[in-house]
């Protein structure tokens, strides 16, 4: 098998806010996208943080904190434990995953965010051509 790099694996659309959005643009994203967490990004568009709905819970809607002046970069869960570059092989990333426990992971190609690796999606490169070969039965 040839050494596959994350550029084989089919990528989810990543959805993100800006580090200077307000929890307010956060939450209405993190709805219309039907998510429960969205990555922050930089202004080069590189992932810098994570909110969950639970962030904006505990975060914001429970200590009474003003909505529209409270910045996604207040409240984002940093660092991210893995970003992983497109040119990356499979097989590390796989074992990246399996150290960190990340399910997903944001992947960036010239350091801007370019999708998101699940599992699922890796596993389907790795096992490419793994499989059994089905033997023909000759019918005459």
């Amino acid at each position: 098998m040839v050494n596959e790099t994350l550029a084989s694996c089919s990528l989810l659309k990543a959805v993100t806010v800006k580090e200077t959005d307000s929890v307010v643009d956060v939450a209405k994203k993190i709805h219309d996208f039907q998510e429960r967490r969205i990555l922050v990004v930089n202004k080069k568009n590189y992932p810098v943080g994570i909110i969950s709905i639970v962030d904006i819970n505990d975060r914001v809607v429970a200590k009474n904190k003003n909505l529209k002046t409270t910045k996604a970069k207040d409240i984002m869960s940093y660092p991210l434990h893995l970003v992983l570059d497109i040119n990356t092989p499979a097989r590390e990333a796989l074992k990246k995953m399996v150290v960190k426990d990340n399910y997903y992971v944001p992947v960036v190609k010239d350091f801007s965010i370019k999708g998101l690796l699940t599992h699922s999606s890796l596993m389907r490169v790795l096992n490419k051509g793994n499989g059994k070969k089905k033997q023909r039965i000759a019918t005459r």
